[in-house]
């Protein structure tokens, strides 16, 4: 069997897309470049909202093939545990200008309830 010591190796998730049509053009892509993959929804699918075009998809290929699929997609490496826990810091310092946007909000709210109340 063509396929058999593969039977045994890793699949790695390879990167997200935003929508179904992207991943399945991604996946065509490394088919006809001789790179198995799977595409797999994410939050759901059909059946459960319907359809599943418009929500997230993972792409997998075997660990042996990652660094040439990244190629043929041009994405970007991998890279080290350090870069990950880099761009990791840098989605928590983005959240941190959205909560303090709500606790002003929050803060406000709060006020004019207290201003426009019959006991205030």
């Amino acid at each position: 069997m063509a396929f058999s010591r593969r039977n045994r190796e890793k699949q790695v998730r390879l990167t997200v897309f935003d929508n179904e049509p992207i991943a399945r053009l991604a996946e065509q892509r490394l088919r006809q470049a001789g790179i198995p993959c799977v595409i797999r929804s994410l939050r759901g699918g059909p059946g459960l909202w319907g359809s599943a075009y418009n929500l997230p998809h993972d792409l997998y290929v075997y660990a042996s093939d990652e660094d040439q699929a990244r190629q043929l997609l041009e994405l970007v490496p991998s890279g080290t545990e350090d870069e990950r826990v880099e761009r990791q810091a840098g989605v928590d310092q983005r959240i941190w200008p959205v909560i303090g946007w709500a606790l002003l909000a929050i803060l406000a709210l709060v006020l004019v309830v207290s201003l426009f109340s019959p006991g205030g």
